[in-house]
């Protein structure tokens, strides 16, 4: 069936041209929103007109060199302890996790969005810090189809250790969700809080005083 546009209209292109030999090449240019396409086949189909009278015809279903295939954005990601790298976090009142965000087959020179979510991993719910969650967003254009994304999560993690957290992220464009990242099992995605070692100082402390 034909492609439908937004409105729930075909998706066309025509262009007008005037040869100089028997043989020869024309360009036609389809411009529609993909966004809700990806992993689709879409197969063109053209009629030839002079003076308005259809002259021969190209609908082949099957043909691949008609064929585009549409893909939509990808993301995944790392998440690691903001201080040294690594997947343990200490559970201090400034404790910070790093998120790596890889991004593929997006459109370079269009505005993006990606945002992301601690996930408790124990209740697969938002982590709760105070009564917010606990999250991360940024804007970006791409000047390439791929291409990594950092977001930092700073957050008072007192009191949570034992706890693993999973990076939750979802990417948008033009306010529209295109690709999200969300397993509560991706370890790659996951870090675990864990308490400050035995008689480390308080965080802004310099040395223990006495007397």
């Amino acid at each position: 069936e034909p492609l439908l546009d937004a409105e729930g209209n075909p998706v066309t292109a025509s262009t007008t041209f005037t040869p100089t030999s028997e043989f020869g090449t024309v360009n036609v240019t389809f411009t529609f929103d993909a966004s809700a396409l990806a992993g689709e086949s879409v197969v063109v189909f053209e009629d030839l007109y002079q003076n308005e009278e259809l002259v021969c015809s190209h609908e082949n279903i099957n043909d691949q060199n008609q064929t585009v295939e549409v893909i939509g954005p990808e993301i995944g990601t790392t998440a690691t302890d903001g201080i040294d790298g690594d997947k343990i976090v200490v559970s201090d009142p400034e404790a910070v996790i790093n998120d790596s965000v890889l991004i593929t087959n997006v459109v370079p020179g269009k505005e993006y969005t990606i945002s992301g979510v601690l996930m408790d991993k124990a209740t697969g719910e938002p982590l709760i810090v105070g009564d917010s969650q606990v999250t991360a967003e940024t804007s970006f254009t791409p000047n390439q189809s791929d291409g990594t994304i950092e977001l930092e999560f700073s957050f008072d993690a007192s009191g949570l250790e034992g706890t693993t957290v999973v990076v939750f992220e979802h990417l948008y464009k033009d306010g529209i969700e295109v690709a999200t990242h969300a397993d509560i099992n991706d370890e790659a995605q996951s870090v675990t809080l864990v308490a400050p070692p035995e008689g480390e100082s308080a965080p802004g402390s310099l040395f223990d005083q006495t007397g």
